[in-house]
Order: structure tokens, then sequence, then C-alpha cells
């Protein structure tokens, strides 16, 4: 999974999911189907916010475009 990053303020940034095989891209889809299992969502998005930024905790997700856009918090 690749993602974008877009700086918001010193404790969020906007996180875009981007699938990069058709595995992701089903699994993404699954969440858009169940709306319901938001520990995958989660770890997806910790993930990410691990990679933009070293020992973050991810602390609120908003999301803007869902599943695959959010604001994200972290500390």
């Amino acid at each position: 999974m690749k993602y974008h990053y877009q700086y918001v303020s010193p404790t969020s940034v906007r996180i875009e999911l981007i699938p990069e095989n058709n595995k992701e891209t089903e699994q993404v889809n699954a969440l858009t189907d169940q709306q319901t299992d938001h520990q995958k969502l989660s770890t997806l998005y910790q993930k990410g916010i691990l990679q933009y930024k070293a020992n973050a905790l991810l602390t609120k997700i908003r999301f803007m475009n869902f599943p695959k856009v959010a604001l994200c918090s972290h500390s």
C-alpha cells in the first residue's frame, strides 16, 4: 500500500490510501462494503502515520472520503 500525505498541522496530516495491486484494491473495496472493520482501517492508517513520522501514535481518524482518505491526528 502506498500513502499520499498532505501536511495540515503539527499534529495532523491528511492521508490517502493508494492500493498498489489487485489484492490491496480488493482489501480496500471490502472495507468500503463492510464499513464495520475499524481495526483493519486503523492498522492501515497507523502504518501510514509511522511512515510519515517515526514513533507517532495515531489518536484520531476523521474520514474525508471513506475509506481511502482521512484526516489523521497524531501525537
